[in-house]
């Protein structure tokens, strides 16, 4: 429960709508002005009066004090300094019952459209409060918006902290895979120029035919490998 410790709300000077209903409060007496105030709500309470305090919330266009004690018409005197009050719930409270109440109330405040939901001709009103709930939409949006920027700009800071994984191995790694791709090129360079060699020598060779050897002094010749041997008579030079 909250004991008429209203001073409390002194900090918070730009409220535009309190609520502070069922709270045990029995004075308005300790209320701080709240120049931007626009709403206040203290059903419930124990009120009995200290309505001067309301003065220093001069923006105040809704007021609720239904189900408190106020006993009488000049405990509500200082609502008439409060020129933007449009309107007033006293349902509950003893001044109610009083003989020409809402006549008294609306020639007390001549700016008053609203008494206890009804106005001067004594039709009933329902509250629009769809500005309010619009506000507190806008409010709660600009909260999730705000909310999400904070989410991307940490996202973003993680993403820059994250380094990449092993750049400088990963070099390496691609310099040794060239490498073995440079090894593997020579050794088939090696290959093909040790191909080019027989054939050159093969080619040198006559071919099929073997090298000319000596035969008993008598140079010769053999056949193609797979054929009798037969000798031949030369006397051509020597060949190695």
């Amino acid at each position: 429960k909250c004991h008429d410790g209203l001073s409390l709300l002194a900090p918070f000077s730009n409220l535009v709508s309190l609520s502070i209903q069922d709270a045990g409060i029995s004075s308005l007496e300790t209320l701080p002005p709240l120049e931007n105030l626009n709403t206040l709500k203290l059903s419930d309470n124990k009120i009995r009066g200290g309505l001067e305090s309301l003065v220093g919330s001069p923006e105040l266009e809704k007021l609720y004090l239904a189900g408190n004690q106020i006993p009488s018409f000049e405990a509500l005197q200082p609502l008439g300094k409060l020129s933007k009050l449009a309107w007033l719930d006293l349902e509950g409270n003893p001044v109610t019952k009083l003989e020409g109440y809402s006549a008294h109330i609306f020639e007390m405040l001549p700016n008053l459209l609203v008494l206890d939901g009804k106005d001067r001709d004594g039709e009933e009103l329902e509250e629009n409060e769809d500005d309010d709930e619009d506000e507190d939409d806008d409010e709660e949006g600009d909260e999730e918006e705000g909310d999400e920027e904070e989410d991307d700009e940490e996202e973003d800071e993680e993403d820059a902290d994250v380094e990449p994984a092993n750049p400088e191995g990963a070099d390496e790694d691609g310099e040794e895979e060239e490498g073995e791709d440079d090894e593997e090129d020579g050794e088939e360079g090696e290959e093909e120029e040790e191909g080019d060699d027989d054939e050159e020598e093969d080619g040198e060779g006559g071919g099929d035919y073997e090298d000319y050897v000596p035969y008993d002094g008598i140079l010769t010749a053999a056949e193609p490998v797979g054929t009798p041997f037969r000798p031949l008579l030369s006397f051509g030079a020597i060949r190695y």
